[in-house]
């Protein structure tokens, strides 16, 4: 012990972190000097199912923050499973600002809606926020995120009377990099949703499931990375402000009547890598595939099969437009037995992966098909799934 006394806090401090925090906590008794020395940590984790639910967690979550002062932390994170008062998580939102965090996770389950305080919105060294579960935010006129790189909202709901406050919210980020949605994350239902950013990379929005009034629009001249699982937009953006994309997923919901893809379709023409999960959206890409374009740069395609009722009149559209093919995966179990369509001819595949295999007849006649018609291929690799008895 008198070894590790000679040690200064600093160096002691960073010892500490690597223990999880409740067994740093516990190293408290051993000296005076280390009472409160567990709370200096550069990366805060706190919780519930660490250190104890209830009133317990909500003691040691103020003791935490009021014995570290304002020492800064790099990242501080606040997960609770259990119901919480909402004023205890905007007094800790308001107090961990003090430590000039870079990086901030709240994950909790409020008892209602939580106020998200308006000086999150003017903090100068947030680089990542994640906000997660029932909370409200009120943009200021003076928003200003000028470090935020990565900001991840899921069920935040922008109540302002601006109809423009999300738009208002994604230009106060001027190096903003990657942005997820989860959950209706936007403002007034009869707004356009408008994601306009310089710097954005990386856009993931997941089931919002908005009704008919449904509508986006992108200016994002630096995108990259598409993730979207929702409703097909009223009028999807064109195709030229799709065209920097180089990796995509998508996951449709489609009606007919109100929705046309056709932008979006023609917009994956530069991509790389392209992963299609769903029946719905086999069926967008088999109503709408003369709107296919050449995918003269993809080299990865994933397919996820969900449903009995999926369509594979697609697959040999998009293997004909893909003449640089290196990757076919298909994932799911492959349900459907019937393969009229020729395709593979001219097909360049060279590694084919089929996961959740069963054996059974279809799709032991889609592992035939395959490997007669991919002339090219060197590697099939296949991961077999056991089903219930």
């Amino acid at each position: 012990m008198d070894m590790i006394n000679v040690l200064s806090d600093d160096i002691i401090c960073h010892i500490r972190s690597f223990l999880p925090l409740s067994e740093a906590t516990s190293t408290s008794v051993l000296s005076k000097r280390w009472r409160y020395l567990f709370a200096f940590r550069p990366n805060l984790h706190l919780d519930d199912q660490e250190v104890g639910g209830g009133q317990s967690f909500i003691d040691f979550v103020d003791r935490v923050l009021s014995v570290s002062g304002n020492f800064h932390m790099r990242k501080i994170s606040i997960k609770c499973r259990k119901s919480i008062d909402t004023g205890h998580v905007t007094r800790w939102m308001t107090d961990v600002l003090k430590h000039g965090v870079l990086d901030l996770d709240i994950d909790v389950i409020p008892n209602e809606r939580i106020l998200v305080p308006v000086e999150m919105f003017t903090c100068k060294t947030l680089v990542e926020l994640k906000l997660s579960r029932t909370f409200d935010a009120l943009i200021p006129d003076d928003v200003s995120l000028p470090s935020l790189k990565t900001l991840c909202l899921t069920w935040v709901y922008c109540y302002n009377s601006d109809c423009c406050a999300f738009e208002k919210l994604l230009s106060a980020c001027r190096v903003l990099e990657e942005l997820f949605i989860s959950g209706r994350s936007w403002q007034s239902r009869q707004c356009c949703r408008t994601v306009s950013s310089l710097t954005l990379k990386k856009l993931t929005i997941f089931c919002t499931l908005l009704s008919d009034y449904w509508d986006l629009s992108l200016d994002t001249p630096s995108l990259a990375y598409v993730q979207y699982s929702d409703k097909l937009p009223k009028h999807c953006p064109s195709d030229e402000h799709l065209a920097s994309l180089i990796e995509e997923e998508l996951d449709l919901h489609f009606t007919i009547a109100n929705s046309n893809p056709t932008n979006l379709i023609k917009g994956l023409r530069n991509v790389e890598t392209l992963e299609l999960s769903g029946a719905t959206t086999c069926l967008v890409f088999h109503y709408f595939r003369e709107a296919i374009p050449v995918l003269s740069k993809l080299s990865r395609l994933s397919i996820t099969i969900d449903s009995v009722y999926y369509r594979w009149q697609y697959l040999p559209i998009l293997l004909e437009k893909s003449p640089n093919l290196q990757t076919l995966v298909l994932k799911g179990p492959n349900y459907d037995s019937q393969y009229e369509q020729e395709f593979g001819h001219s097909c360049p595949v060279k590694v084919l992966k089929i996961t959740e295999y069963g054996g059974k007849s279809g799709e032991l006649e889609l592992m035939k098909h395959l490997l007669e018609k991919l002339s090219c291929l060197e590697l099939v690799k296949v991961r077999v799934y056991a089903y219930g008895s």
